[in-house]
């Protein structure tokens, strides 16, 4: 399991990295805030949807705003919350780097994949996403 996961992380690190400069990281934050409505979401919502803490979040959307992908300004709503918007230049960067991400993630994962499987890979998978008791993680018992 984590050597597959190792080589996945490396396929995808390796293609973003040589076709658009782009780490995983700021790779999932562009495609979260280019999946809103005004690509923009709130710091705290942005947090929610990678599952990141938020001191990781912050000090990733800080490297982003210096690298011109992202800005981020007190909500008007709100002027203790953060709201993070994708800039024009890390929307191109993200078009530029999704036609090869998704090429990479088609040939590490599904081309070599029998159609009996995925059904069965899916459920595993969803499964495995509902589980939230685990050791380190809040609200863990050791009971269950």
């Amino acid at each position: 399991m984590l050597a597959a996961s190792r080589k996945v992380s490396r396929a995808m690190d390796d293609t973003l990295q040589a076709g658009s400069d782009l780490s995983t990281s700021e790779f999932s934050v562009l495609v979260e805030l280019s999946e809103t409505d005004d690509c923009a979401l709130r710091l705290r919502d942005l947090c929610a949807s990678l599952d990141w803490d938020r001191s990781r979040t912050s000090h990733q959307i800080t490297r982003m705003e210096r690298r011109g992908l992202v800005t981020k300004h007190k909500s008007e709503g709100d002027a203790r919350g953060v709201v993070v918007r994708l800039t024009d230049e890390g929307h191109r960067r993200l078009a530029s780097a999704a036609p090869e991400h998704v090429e990479s993630v088609r040939r590490v994962i599904f081309d070599h994949m029998e159609p009996a499987v995925a059904p069965v890979l899916k459920s595993y998978f969803e499964g495995l996403m509902e589980v939230d008791n685990v050791p380190g993680s809040p609200g863990f018992t050791a009971d269950a």
